[in-house]
């Protein structure tokens, strides 16, 4: 019998699967697998209750809590037949769930907690969306395509309260989203206070000089508070401590476990680069055995708090400048017989890697960790270099499985500009060729939001939202039925459910029609010019000459934020009549605000001719001059990165 239920189960997903999209009359993100109409609607003035078996009254109650804040419903739970009444049905399979809205009852079916969820989740974004407050009388049948759906946000450069984290998560579950990867620790701030070493996280989260920054970190209570509320909504959350790298406020707290010792300084991102000090030294020493008993009682402590099955250990951009001079790592390099200085890195790995299983935990690392092999398949890779595809091969032919959050299009720190709502949407997480057989490795996806220049909730949410909904979508939907018209519709009835959410998303990202991604050919300007800056371009070939090309899709973007008395300057190679000048920079977020624009008659000579808006605008009328240079300067430091779509002569 049971396989004859599952059998039907799939035969009904495979008919929708086959079937072409159908536009119903609802609004879901993510695209359910299928929906049907039918006749009749629930009026929403009758949703009182809610009956939930014991396992799942939990979710009923999240559920109610946040129904109450959206929609000004209440519902309360109930122990005989509900408005809402959900049923267990352990032959579904893991997530799925069948919701029903009749016109006297709604019915949810799943087989565990999470399809309880999902079914809850598709029910809220119908309340949100319900027009002359009914309920359209349909049955909805889903289940996602990937397990692991998630978001990582750094929490160490700019700081997250608990509150925000709840707003955070309350966001992700209502998408479907499961996945919550906190960030805790980096060079800019330690933020996990630890019951054995009590005075790290004060030490590692203060700043002489920016007091209002300084002491900003978790306690064990408020994890543990984070981890309940996520749990109720669906979302699992993933701690990531970042060692043997980026621990530079690590060694504020514990300098013993550098390789050199003395005194060691976090520094929040809002230092110049100038005043931060060590900061290349940000390695603990592999060759000292406390190191390891330390990550022993971490572990043990993350254990404690968080209930999922992963602990991220980081393992990304680990120089070894430090280790070839430290007498200790020297002594280890020789006595395992190592040929090359990044070997000690993998013995970091291997050795943590038995620390965590020993807690009954996996594992997991940026995808550096198995640049040498160093990774096994019991461990989880989060692949993010590139566009991933490299690494997802290397680690599925040897049997590791990957989260896949390709720095393109999955970094959601950078503006609109360079990984647009579209280019999201258009990401496939499993390379083409892939074999049939490693497929499944491939476990999900996320976004990746590092906060260097994110600071305020707000400023978070633009940068997620709506970018994570298409993520949310991809990694859901089966790859066949996504439409980026549909999604696009889609995206833009979602307008009046925003503000519902408390989200302040970006309203802008019109330039849909296609996404920029550079070939690495020669880049063809307007006319024979030159275009010169001391900005160093952003890695991946986002070169200057790209502002004079003519197209608005294309862009010069920056590594780090512009500071004072840096420039970009466009030199004909013969002067020009010009009536007006505009700049167009990525209006999201990496634009400028304190900068200055102006012309030359003969590439020698400057005069300013306009100053950038507060956001990010700079365009000035001349009547016909001739020039033949157009200089940008920047006259105060800036706290984004810069991207600058193109330089307008008209």
């Amino acid at each position: 019998m049971r396989n004859i239920i599952i059998g039907l189960f799939l035969f009904l997903f495979c008919l929708s699967a086959c079937s072409p999209p159908v536009k119903e009359p609802v609004a879901l993100i993510p695209l359910p697998d299928s929906v049907r109409i039918e006749s009749g609607s629930f009026p929403l003035e009758r949703l009182k209750t809610i009956q939930m078996p014991d396992e799942w009254k939990k979710v009923g109650e999240a559920f109610a809590e946040d129904l109450r804040k959206q929609a000004d419903l209440s519902l309360s739970l109930s122990e005989n037949i509900g408005d809402i009444r959900a049923e267990h049905n352990d032959e579904f399979p893991k997530e799925a769930y069948v919701l029903q809205i009749r016109k006297r009852q709604i019915t949810i079916e799943a087989g565990d907690k999470a399809g309880v969820h999902h079914a809850l989740a598709t029910l809220q974004q119908l309340v949100l969306n319900a027009s002359e407050g009914k309920l359209p009388c349909l049955t909805v049948q889903d289940q996602p395509r990937f397990g692991y759906r998630g978001v990582m946000l750094d929490c160490s450069r700019h700081f997250r309260t608990v509150d925000e984290l709840k707003e955070c998560i309350r966001q992700l579950s209502f998408f479907k989203l499961n996945v919550l990867h906190l960030h805790l620790t980096d060079n800019q701030a330690w933020r996990l206070a630890l019951d054995k070493y009590p005075d790290l996280a004060q030490k590692g989260s203060y700043y002489e000089d920016f007091p209002e920054l300084s002491g900003k970190y978790y306690t064990k209570e408020d994890l543990k508070e984070v981890v309940g509320y996520a749990e109720a909504r669906g979302v699992e959350i993933i701690p990531e401590v970042d060692l043997p790298g980026h621990s530079l406020a690590l060694l504020a707290g514990m300098p013993e476990l550098s390789c050199r010792g003395g005194v060691f300084e976090t520094y929040p991102e809002e230092r110049p680069y100038e005043k931060r000090k060590r900061m290349y030294e940000n390695m603990i020493c592999i060759g000292n055995p406390q190191c390891f008993a330390f990550v022993s009682d971490l572990v043990e402590a993350l254990a404690g708090i968080f209930p999922s099955p992963y602990i991220h250990l980081g393992g990304d951009e680990v120089s070894t400048s430090v280790w070839e001079t430290c007498p200790k790592c020297q002594a280890l390099y020789r006595k395992e017989g190592m040929t090359d200085y990044h070997q000690l890195q993998d013995y970091f790995t291997k050795r943590v890697r038995e620390i965590v299983r020993a807690k009954g935990k996996t594992m997991v690392g940026w995808d550096e960790i198995n640049t040498r092999g160093a990774a096994s398949e019991e461990d989880l890779l989060t692949v993010w270099r590139n566009d991933g595809i490299e690494q997802q091969k290397k680690a599925l032919d040897r049997g590791i499985p990957v989260v896949m959050c390709s720095k393109d299009p999955c970094y959601f720190d950078f503006g609109y500009a360079r990984n647009s709502t579209r280019k999201v949407y258009e990401w496939e997480p499993i390379a083409k060729d892939t074999p049939a057989e490693k497929r499944h490795l491939v476990k999900g996806g996320q976004g990746c939001l590092w906060t260097e220049f994110v600071v305020s909730q707000a400023e978070v949410e633009r940068m997620l939202y709506p970018r994570l909904c298409a993520l949310a979508e991809v990694l859901w939907s089966k790859p066949e039925k996504r439409d980026w018209a549909d999604f696009f519709h889609r995206l833009h009835i979602y307008n009046k459910v925003w503000e519902k959410l408390d989200i302040a998303y970006y309203p802008g990202d019109a330039l849909d029609e296609q996404w920029f991604l550079p070939a690495g050919d020669s880049i063809q300007l307007l006319q024979s010019a030159k275009v010169q800056t001391d900005m160093s371009a952003a890695w991946g070939g986002y070169e200057p000459e790209y502002v004079f090309d003519g197209d608005l899709n294309t862009f010069f973007s920056t590594s780090y934020a512009p500071q004072k008395g840096n420039y970009l300057m466009l030199t004909l190679d013969e002067p020009k009549e010009v009536h007006a000048i505009r700049v167009v920079c990525d209006d999201s977020k990496e634009y400028l605000s304190e900068a200055d624009l102006l012309i030359s008659a003969d590439g020698l000579h400057f005069r300013k001719v306009a100053s950038f808006t507060e956001d990010g605008k700079a365009e000035t009328e001349l009547k016909g001059e001739s020039i033949q240079a157009v200089k940008i300067e920047v006259t105060a430091p800036h706290f984004s990165r810069l991207t600058i779509r193109e330089i307008i002569l008209e």
